[in-house]
């Protein structure tokens, strides 16, 4: 008994010394950066949880959002029948070869993001059934194969950029808009359309309320936060 006694003295005699010192200065360095990478961890890993939380709070929440991509499209409508930068006779059509090895069908890539998704075609009144899927083309403006310069109007391409509650992250990135503001200029985007593949460059990115440039020939817009008035603009020409 002395001898345990004696060992369990001289224990808890070494540990009130630790207790004093307190952690020493590489263990509270390690912790430190330990706590560090893990709240930064944490911080990205919950963004998808976080937007699936936001959504179910408030489910409006898309709805509100298409229906001022609808109102944008409206006022594109407008603005773009009233714009002088639209040609007013029609030149001669860019003649792009049909190549019997692409789908047949509607198709956006955007390579630098991502997004590799069907285009899906849908009148502004109904725009939801095309955004709920994915990109959706402006009704009221051109086909690719009926785009500037034959027809003196652009193709114009809307997406949500934060999606849908039944959304997957993966499902995400290649049918929304999430990254369209990580494009640059000389970035490639390309329409396939009923096996014809047509080639555009971005000329330049815009944050507004309205299109800017309707020469372009091919405009791409999303909504900039959750809820905002604020659109992203991405203009690009097509490649002869």
């Amino acid at each position: 008994m002395s001898y345990f006694a004696t060992w369990k003295r001289r224990r808890q005699k070494k540990y009130q010394i630790l207790y004093k010192r307190g952690p020493s200065t590489l263990a509270a360095i390690f912790a430190g950066m330990a706590f560090t990478l893990w709240s930064v961890f944490a911080i990205l890993s919950s963004y998808p949880v976080g937007l699936y939380l936001y959504y179910t709070v408030l489910p409006g929440t898309s709805g509100t959002l298409g229906k001022s991509l609808q109102e944008t499209s409206k006022s594109i409508t407008r603005e773009a029948k009233a714009s002088e930068q639209i040609a007013t006779e029609k030149v001669s059509t860019v003649e792009i070869s049909r190549d019997v090895s692409l789908p047949d069908g509607h198709f956006l890539s955007i390579p630098k993001i991502g997004v590799n998704t069907i285009i899906w075609e849908a009148e502004v009144e109904n725009y939801e059934k095309a955004l709920k899927k994915g990109v959706w083309r402006t009704s009221d403006f051109a086909t690719p194969d009926l785009a500037i310069p034959s027809s003196g109007r652009p193709v114009i391409l809307a997406a949500h950029r934060f999606g849908y509650i039944d959304w997957t992250q993966t499902y995400r990135l290649k049918n929304s808009f999430y990254k369209l503001p990580d494009l640059k200029p000389g970035d490639e985007v390309e329409i396939v359309w009923n096996q014809h593949r047509y080639k555009y460059k971005v000329t330049k990115l815009e944050e507004g309320t309205a299109i800017s440039d309707y020469s372009s020939d091919l405009i791409l817009y999303t909504c900039k936060y959750l809820v905002s008035p604020i659109r992203i603009f991405v203009y690009a020409k097509l490649m002869i």
